[in-house]
């Protein structure tokens, strides 16, 4: 795997790592590393209050579904299925999903009822072989895959040719570049550009850059929202994580509180805040549910 490396910003305004690793190094690599140890917020394991927020992630991402759409259930794939907390949701709600993943060690560790809704492997593959037998799914997600693989967009023009009419798409990647990140770099409150992580992220998106090239693709973007700005974090000397790397954890259970506290609110009122956050810029994670442009 390469360490030297420059970044390529595209026209729509995301960046992408040049030159890339090989396909055989990236699946090395992802062989060993996902869900294997432990990575960012990946754990071996959760305690109550962290089940309970991936999980309220998930119902929140439902929702949106559901208010893009105006209907609910049908068929739902998860490409990244991952630890299986979406796919576990969806099940509550009353669809029935099915999941891609590379690696089958996430679902089997903290989902194993659902191992048998879901098949392992390449993901460019996996979708490939759906299109010919002609499958559709009323939901298709993608939650931080994007930012991991060689070619978004030739994985993201996969997406239109499963979706089922009427169909949407869920987009969930980091917020990287954005102008939180950039003014607290601009004040030294990180000494580095502490976003990029090759070869774990191959590609950097913001809200508009996410925006610009969904719409290129032949995406209508119906509802767009970010989650929890723990950037803002930065600018107190106190907690911020990138200076005091010690800091990571308080600071993460912050954000899980914050959340789990908003979310009694209901779910449409935190989604009108993320909507919010995603229109400024901020957040974490950004979340796009959008359809086939007509």
């Amino acid at each position: 795997m390469t360490e030297t490396y420059e970044l390529v910003t595209h026209s729509d305004g995301w960046r992408t790592v040049e030159p890339k690793p090989s396909a055989e190094a990236l699946k090395a690599f992802y062989a060993g590393e996902y869900f294997q140890r432990s990575h960012g917020t990946y754990a071996p394991d959760y305690d109550t209050t962290e089940r309970a927020h991936r999980d309220l992630l998930a119902r929140l991402l439902l929702h949106a579904v559901e208010a893009a759409r105006g209907a609910g259930g049908g068929r739902l794939l998860e490409v990244g299925c991952g630890e299986g907390w979406l796919l576990a949701a969806a099940v509550r709600a009353g669809y029935a999903p099915r999941g891609l993943d590379f690696s089958d060690d996430g679902l089997r560790r903290f989902h194993p009822e659902l191992l048998a809704a879901a098949s392992f492997g390449d993901a460019f593959e996996a979708l490939d072989r759906l299109i010919e037998a002609g499958e559709g799914f009323e939901i298709v997600a993608m939650e931080h895959v994007l930012e991991h693989v060689l070619d978004p967009e030739a994985l993201l023009a996969r997406l239109p040719q499963v979706l089922a009419p009427g169909g949407v798409v869920a987009i969930t990647v980091p917020n990287d570049y954005s102008p939180i990140q950039v003014a607290a770099r601009t004040a030294g409150a990180a000494a580095e550009d502490f976003w990029l992580a090759p070869p774990q992220h191959l590609n950097y998106f913001n809200a508009p850059s996410l925006s610009a090239l969904l719409t290129r693709l032949g995406f209508e973007i119906r509802i767009a929202y970010a989650s929890f700005p723990i950037d803002w974090f930065l600018f107190h000397p106190g907690s911020n994580y990138v200076a005091d790397p010690t800091a990571g954890k308080p600071a993460h259970r912050a954000r899980m509180a914050i959340d789990l506290v908003l979310a009694e609110q209901g779910l449409p009122a935190w989604l009108k805040l993320g909507e919010a956050l995603f229109g400024c810029g901020a957040g974490r994670s950004l979340t796009v549910i959008a359809a086939r442009a007509t």
